[in-house]
């Protein structure tokens, strides 16, 4: 089983955007974290998650699995929710609903749909490697599986793991989000994994792992 490990671009300060591709054939899914750089929880379980499946490589035939465990690394150093250009990047991508109105500065959505760099290196790479699943991974209070997409019935499934609440509305609008963008409206099963707000990493990996080996054996 082929391990590779990659740039998928750089964000505004320009630190890497560094990926990890275990397996080379078959379905592609995409696991992300630390979209938001104030919510760490989501960036433990991506780097987690990424070492477990390089070490267990073998278990996944037919499979190949994307993780970016850090998609905002600028907001991730200073422990900020937006990037360096003070861009929530998960509003940023270039969706039907993208608005430049925001209700807080907090979710500033940029001065046009998709133009912050870490946004369009994730576009790119939705579009060089066509995965039929992604799961990003944040934190929130009310944790629970987000779904977009074709994604109700793989939502359900993971839950059945840890009994994380099912939503298909995480309760206010995400204009420009990447739950739009890749799962509403490229059809893609579009996973938004809140974990709990200041949970540990060990916590974290134990209420996650079979959810997330569920995500990549689930046939959609």
């Amino acid at each position: 089983m082929s391990v590779s490990e990659w740039n998928i671009g750089y964000s505004v300060l320009s630190e890497p955007l560094r990926a990890w591709k275990i397996g080379n054939s078959g379905e592609c899914i995409h696991f992300y974290g630390g979209f938001h750089g104030d919510e760490p929880e989501g960036v433990s379980l991506a780097l987690t998650l990424k070492d477990y499946l390089i070490q267990n490589a073998q278990k996944f035939p037919n499979k190949t699995l994307i993780v970016v465990p850090i998609a905002n690394p600028d907001g991730f150093k200073n422990q900020t929710r937006v990037n360096a250009h003070k861009v929530d990047l998960n509003r940023n991508f270039p969706t039907k609903d993208w608005t430049p109105k925001a209700s807080q500065s907090k979710y500033y959505p940029g001065p046009k749909p998709g133009s912050e760099p870490e946004v369009q290196a994730f576009i790119n790479l939705i579009e060089e490697s066509n995965p039929s699943k992604i799961i990003s991974f944040h934190s929130i209070i009310n944790h629970q599986i987000n779904y977009d997409g074709p994604a109700r019935e793989l939502a359900h499934a993971m839950a059945k793991h840890n009994g994380y609440p099912v939503t298909e509305d995480i309760g206010y609008p995400t204009p420009g989000s990447l739950g739009n963008y890749a799962g509403r409206e490229k059809k893609i099963a579009m996973i938004t994994y809140e974990l709990p707000e200041k949970i540990s990493p060990t916590q974290a990996w134990k209420e996650s792992l079979e959810a997330l080996l569920e995500a990549i054996q689930f046939a959609l």
